[in-house]
């Protein structure tokens, strides 16, 4: 039976069997499972044209200035392929300002989504006599 030396890691710079982790390195990211169609639309030619399209027309974030390499849906599409493609729906974000929306107000990374007092979760209100609720 063959034997292989044990390899020195390169984090910890301790010997490590042939072969497996080290104990000082993480373990890979895995997909997310929870949510495996949510990544579809993303990768569809409708949208790839539509986010070349937008980044061009605006290829400076909203937020800060910056150059903007994220095309974000401002109100969350939850599904819904009409608002996912809706032209007047998306902004243009930095990375850093589009992951920092994500954070607190779509419930990424595992946070509770925003939601405003007096508004039902897509932001709209619940007071029927609301201008925006009147047709």
């Amino acid at each position: 039976m063959a034997f292989r030396a044990p390899t020195i890691c390169s984090r910890c710079r301790k010997p490590r069997p042939a072969g497996q982790r080290c104990t000082c390195t993480p373990e890979p990211r895995r997909p997310d499972t929870g949510q495996p169609d949510r990544a579809k639309p993303y990768s569809t030619p409708e949208w790839k044209a539509l986010r070349a399209q937008h980044l061009k027309r605006q290829p400076t974030c909203q937020s800060c200035g910056a150059s903007a390499r994220m095309v974000d849906h401002i109100r969350p599409w939850k599904g819904d392929a009409a608002l996912f493609l809706d032209p007047n729906n998306l902004q243009s974000l930095c990375h850093r300002c589009h992951s920092r929306k994500t954070a607190s107000h779509d419930g990424g990374f595992g946070n509770p989504t925003e939601q405003k007092p007096g508004c039902d979760a897509s932001g709209r209100p619940l007071d029927p006599q609301h201008p925006w609720n009147r047709s």
